[in-house]
């Protein structure tokens, strides 16, 4: 008589649960799970600041979790720039109360009383409608303090759409170029200069400072250095593109003016 199979059955799970990671990260080495996920949490990062500046998002902490200092904006620019080797808890924290609160007062905010936020005044609302909430990619649920830190560790990736990345050669070149540029559409519009700016400190997301560089540039006033350019260009495209009624994405628009000789 033939003995039994001593060997063990092999199950396919068909239906991978939401709450494991992805199979390829968990085969990952450690180290490099670890240094991709850092990266990926400082992109992940660089998509929310399309929307929101970084004393924007250091107010969101501070109305969120309803107290100040979880979230300064040097560390916003660390972790946005991958300096940050130890994520600090009051740093996550305030992220993922952001983040979901953020979601409930677009979708859901009958609950908003419930989250011991601060009070919603109309400056920290209208942030907040710029503000767009990253998701789960397999539960589409805001992420909260757990998913970024398994952003941060490796275990979660998300379907991130980054901003244009210039290059040093391309952000000498446009910085040389959009204030002649945008002042010659402004004109061709029939735009003046007074009614341009206006137009553009009107659609403006971002830090004022910035928006005031921006019309300073149009004027001749000032010059983009290319680092500027290349930190601002998507705050820059996003407004001129408003401005200008031009249904144009910040890459498109960065190769109509390399194309001009």
């Amino acid at each position: 008589m033939a003995r039994p199979s001593t060997a063990k059955a092999t199950t396919t799970t068909t239906n991978w649960p939401a709450f494991l990671p992805e199979p390829s990260l968990l085969e990952t080495p450690g180290g490099q799970r670890r240094e991709a996920g850092r990266q990926h949490f400082s992109d992940a990062l660089v998509q929310v600041l399309c929307q929101v500046s970084h004393p924007q998002l250091s107010a969101l902490a501070d109305w969120a979790c309803n107290e100040t200092g979880n979230l300064h904006t040097s560390q916003i620019s660390h972790m946005r720039n991958n300096k940050v080797r130890m994520l600090g808890t009051r740093a996550v924290d305030a992220l993922g109360r952001i983040n979901q609160a953020a979601w409930v007062v677009k979708h859901s905010p009958e609950l908003l009383p419930q989250l011991g936020c601060g009070e919603l005044t109309p400056a920290i609302d209208a942030i907040l409608q710029r503000y767009e909430p990253l998701l789960h990619p397999r539960t589409q649920e805001p992420l909260g303090v757990g998913e970024f830190m398994a952003v941060y560790l490796g275990y979660l990736t998300l379907p991130l759409s980054l901003p244009l990345v210039l290059s040093p050669e391309q952000a000498e070149q446009l910085s040389g170029r959009i204030g002649a540029w945008l002042d010659q559409q402004l004109s061709d519009k029939g735009l003046t200069f007074r009614e341009g700016a206006r137009r553009l400190k009107q659609v403006w997301q971002g830090e004022i400072p910035a928006a005031d560089r921006l019309v300073r540039v149009i004027g001749g006033l000032e010059e983009y250095s290319p680092r500027q350019l290349a930190e601002e260009w998507h705050a820059i495209a996003n407004a001129v593109c408003s401005a200008l009624e031009l249904d144009t994405e910040p890459s498109e628009l960065a190769e109509t003016l390399l194309a001009v000789g």
